[in-house]
């Protein structure tokens, strides 16, 4: 298991829970992603997720996929994501995930890319479009390649099968990120009231911490999820965040201050 990412998990959180957030990696350039990936650590996010982006990005709404788009027309690339890695990694430990769809990273080259990754300061992937029992010759290949230095995490709803459950209850790494409600990523939509109940089942089960995301967005749905979980995931809001001050035509200066803002609105909801 990542070391930087048992460290997270192994402590006491500041505030009510951990946080994780998402950005989408080149949206909208390369210094962008590097200058709001170095802010999100130093204003106490304990988990950092990178979005790689692809034309297809099937489990995302509709701001992540504007993401996505932006940042492929910024012409953004796997090697590119991991060389903004690196470049993170000269001076934040902060763990850092890459979050991403199958496609670009197979068509990278898998082997190569574990080693890459890896290298860069990687301490592992979610792959929404790999199911867990069927992604485990991946896991195994990536193990016999760069060892412990990468973990996979394994992704979980209430609609999972009894069977994907209990294959992820035998996971000793990492954590489980607890999709809260049926869909995409983001919206206004309210988190269903079987979430909460559905978590603390999934506490009888597995041996690794939990993290909920898809529409967190309040400090309210936060501190209740704080109650049956390990951390929250927050991404399509904190994008949506960032786009609406990217939009705005700011020179850098007064777009860094205003990025101020939105660091300090994230790390007040788990206040």
């Amino acid at each position: 298991m990542s070391e930087r990412l048992k460290a997270v998990f192994k402590s006491e959180p500041t505030g009510v829970t951990r946080l994780v957030s998402y950005i989408m990696a080149g949206d909208p350039s390369v210094e962008a992603s590097l200058r709001r990936l170095k802010g999100l650590a130093d204003h106490g996010v304990d988990v950092l997720e990178l979005g790689v982006p692809f034309s297809d990005p099937m489990a995302d709404g509709v701001v992540i996929q504007a993401a996505a788009e932006r940042a492929l027309n910024a012409q953004m690339t796997v090697k590119k994501t991991l060389e903004l890695v690196r470049e993170f990694r000269r001076t934040h430990d902060t763990p850092l995930l890459l979050m991403s769809y199958l496609n670009p990273l197979l068509r990278y080259g898998w082997d190569q890319l574990a080693e890459d990754a890896a290298d860069a300061g990687v301490d592992g992937f979610i792959l929404p479009d790999l199911p867990w029992r069927e992604g485990q010759g991946l896991r195994m290949r990536t193990k016999k390649r760069v060892g412990n230095k990468l973990d996979f995490i394994p992704m979980i709803a209430q609609t999972s099968r009894e069977q994907d459950v209990q294959a992820v209850s035998q996971v000793t790494e990492g954590f489980a990120y607890v999709i809260s409600r049926n869909g995409i990523t983001g919206g206004e939509v309210e988190l269903p009231a079987s979430v909460n109940k559905f978590i603390e089942s999934l506490g009888n089960s597995l041996q690794i911490p939990r993290c909920v995301g898809f529409g967190i967005q309040k400090p309210e749905q936060v501190r209740a999820l704080a109650k049956v979980c390990d951390g929250v995931v927050v991404g399509s809001a904190l994008v949506k965040a960032f786009a609406k001050l990217d939009q705005k035509g700011l020179e850098e200066q007064d777009l860094i201050e205003q990025e101020k803002e939105v660091f300090s609105w994230l790390a007040s909801l788990k206040n």
